[in-house]
């Protein structure tokens, strides 16, 4: 015996759309800030990395994940640079 099909209402359904809609953008924004990020890089050094994406408000396991390294990386490289910072 077949189940009967059930039909989304048009609301559900604009909902669903919305929200693939949604993560199609969310993706392609991602793609576009790493793809910024690498070419921002150019000549800096990774540490100067860390900081400037810090300094635009990045969260340490963005900074990690744009860059490739690790959390645990990018942890110390603020830590030493802030306190380098209040040294001078």
């Amino acid at each position: 015996m077949s189940k009967p099909i059930k039909r989304q209402s048009p609301a559900r359904s604009d909902e669903h759309e919305d929200l693939v809609l949604f993560r199609k953008m969310s993706r392609l924004l991602e793609v576009l800030v790493r793809l910024n990020v690498q070419n921002m890089r150019g000549e800096r050094s990774q540490n100067e990395m860390i900081s400037l994406l810090d300094s635009v408000g990045c969260g340490q396991s963005e900074i990690a994940d744009f860059l490739g390294t690790s959390t645990n990386t990018v942890n110390v490289s603020l830590y030493k640079a802030r306190r380098k910072a209040g040294k001078k």
